[in-house]
């Protein structure tokens, strides 16, 4: 009977121990996921992003859909700066602008990236990053840019047809029954009056003000001295860098490594892509046909 009780407390304080031994390791490993890095099975990761195309508002739906939709890059983004192994966001600007509301949203979310989330963000610029593809850049902590890279056209542009007197040539009529002087100004059935161009001329007056600010606030440049180039030039990616628009000139690599040390990640990170390629190029990609 004693001996039978000793094995049966040596089982209990076997049992207990393999216990305590895997609850250490959980926590051990669950430690390291939440920290983001410094174990070997859950290693820090840089999150990778891509702005590629016209940057325009909503989603991206359809096969044949192509280019950067706000409402799909802002939840790309969400996703990636949730999750605790992250702990720096790399993004690949490869745009030529597009949609100035959808480009303020994508700025508005990196910035929120860095002040309530707090983790690094740095922007590669590939071929061309610019207008709003420059606009969304300047919200993160670095940019890093080729030599040759097209960006800078700060600067807003309306552009409004008319087809009046195509219409009148052809023997179309229009009719128009409007709730205001207004509303039809840009329908293009008739030429604008001044006051039209006026206002059409405000509306672009004060989006570029707009865009003014967001680069003196996302690259700490007086105002005055973002006036002076913010004409709508494209510059090169050297001269930006000689303007203070861009931090580096370098490839995707020193991005990468730039972004590792801001997130204060050890050696080779691993990167982890969050933009999932829609659209025919997608489909093209996934057959290894890009």
């Amino acid at each position: 009977m004693t001996a039978r009780r000793g094995c049966l407390w040596a089982v209990v304080i076997l049992v207990a121990l393999v216990v305590l031994a895997g609850a250490f390791l959980l926590g051990l490993l669950v430690g390291a996921a939440l920290s983001g890095g410094g174990f070997l099975w859950f290693p820090g990761t840089v999150a990778v992003l891509e702005v590629n195309g016209t940057i325009q508002s909503g989603e991206q739906a359809g096969l044949f859909s192509s280019g950067a939709y706000s409402r799909t890059f802002i939840a790309q983004l969400d996703r990636a700066r949730r999750q605790p192994r992250v702990r720096a966001v790399l993004i690949r600007v490869n745009s030529p602008g597009g949609d100035v509301v959808a480009s303020d949203e994508i700025y508005r979310e990196v910035r929120r990236t860095r002040q309530e989330f707090h983790k690094p963000v740095v922007v590669y610029m590939e071929s061309v990053a610019a207008s709003g593809g420059y606009y969304i850049s300047a919200g993160a902590d670095r940019i890093v840019a080729n030599p040759n890279t097209l960006t800078g056209s700060i600067g807003v542009i309306i552009m409004l047809p008319t087809y009046d007197e195509l219409l009148n040539k052809i023997g179309v009529k229009v009719y128009v029954f409007r709730s205001g002087a207004f509303k039809d100004t840009t329908s293009g059935i008739r030429p604008l009056r001044p006051e039209e161009e006026a206002l059409m001329q405000e509306l672009v007056n004060r989006a570029y003000q707009r865009f003014v600010d967001v680069v003196a606030e996302g690259r700490n440049l007086p105002r005055e001295r973002v006036l002076q180039f913010a004409d709508g030039r494209v510059l090169t990616g050297t001269q930006a860098k000689e303007l203070g628009l861009v931090d580096e000139l370098g490839d995707f690599r020193r991005a990468v490594q730039l972004a590792a040390e801001l997130g204060g990640l050890r050696g080779e990170p691993r990167l982890e892509n969050f933009s999932r390629r829609g659209g025919l190029s997608g489909l093209l990609g996934g057959l290894g046909i890009t």
